[in-house]
């Protein structure tokens, strides 16, 4: 009996590896993210794709172009899994309102990435809110990361909510840490890029001794954007100066408008009715929307800080901002 109980070992074992049990499967869709050297890829990617996989959906994490591209290939590849600057999001159905329907957030509570403009000493006391800049704009130029990056496109749409600001002039550099040595070699009187507000990332350290200036980035106009029902900023006063580091006006935190990280995939309704590819991406939209936030935030300490340093804002503090803003940019251009 025994050479019979080996075959049927044998047997079950060749059964099991034809299945496919218990060996890896490659992945029928993707968690598509931003450069392979980005926190999208690197920090909030593995997240999702552990979320997921907790559910048996199988998921691999994608180096992209960016949100812009993430839209794209949500659209394109139903099921797959996109991040996405909310702003990028809202420019994208502004310039092609078809878009709006054809996407859906699947949330937009996981995290937030800021706004950020910066000046010289040189030109501080004239620029201190988004309305002088708006104010001055068409005699100013602003230096930026290339045209397909987040930073230039959330910039392309706060010129689309301004006339003033859309006659100013764009520099489009290599990346931001180039877009902020234009700036402090005096080539740009404005610097403008989006990210998370870790204070510990080399960029502010640059910025500080430098002894540049924060401008809020803010105004009533980027308050009241929506894109799917959902806000495309909010303003927060966040750090702007590490540890020790304090920069030469004593500014430590600045306000400014910051957007949501938005997870999407395509709208389950692009796909046939009853089929079970539709059911498939129903069933993990609901995955994703059930887990607890921090189930799909990084553990890492610059995020855990992050968290705890940033304030919400609203009330008279948020007002006054506004009020500045807004009697900026309708005084004439001198």
């Amino acid at each position: 009996m025994k050479p019979m109980h080996i075959s049927l070992a044998a047997a079950s074992a060749a059964a099991v590896l034809a299945l496919g049990v218990g060996t890896p499967a490659e992945a029928d869709n993707k968690i598509y993210t931003g450069g392979e050297s980005g926190s999208y890829f690197n920090s909030f990617g593995p997240k999702i794709e552990a979320v997921l996989e907790a559910s048996f959906f199988h998921y691999d994490v994608a180096a992209s172009a960016g949100s812009g591209e993430n839209l794209r290939r949500v659209i394109q590849e139903p099921g797959s899994v996109g991040l996405a600057q909310t702003d990028v999001l809202a420019f994208e159905t502004s310039q092609d309102a078809s878009l709006a329907e054809q996407f859906v957030i699947i949330r937009n509570d996981v995290a937030y990435e800021c706004v950020f403009a910066i000046t010289s000493p040189d030109f501080a006391d004239r620029l201190k809110t988004w309305g002088d800049v708006q104010r001055y704009a068409r005699r100013l130029t602003v230096a930026v990361g290339p045209e397909a990056s987040g930073s230039a496109t959330t910039l392309r749409f706060l010129r689309t909510l301004s006339e003033k600001l859309a006659e100013g002039r764009v520099a489009h550099m290599s990346d931001t840490d180039a877009a902020i040595a234009t700036v402090i070699e005096n080539q740009a009187q404005l610097g403008f890029f989006v990210q998370f507000a870790d204070t510990n990332n080399p960029r502010f350290k640059t910025i500080n001794d430098a002894e540049l200036t924060f401008i809020p980035v803010i105004d009533r106009a980027m308050l009241r954007q929506r894109v799917n029902g959902e806000p495309v900023y909010k303003a927060q006063e966040v750090k702007v100066t590490s540890a020790g580091l304090l920069s030469w006006r004593g500014v430590s935190r600045v306000i400014t408008a910051c957007t949501p990280l938005a997870i999407i995939t395509a709208n389950p309704e692009s796909l046939p009715e009853g089929s079970p590819e539709r059911q498939d991406l129903v069933d993990m939209i609901a995955a994703l929307r059930d887990a607890p936030a921090a189930d799909l935030q990084p553990s890492e300490g610059w995020f855990t800080a992050l968290l705890d340093d940033a304030v919400e804002m609203s009330g008279q503090g948020l007002e006054s901002l506004l009020e500045q803003a807004e009697r900026a940019a309708q005084q004439l251009q001198q």
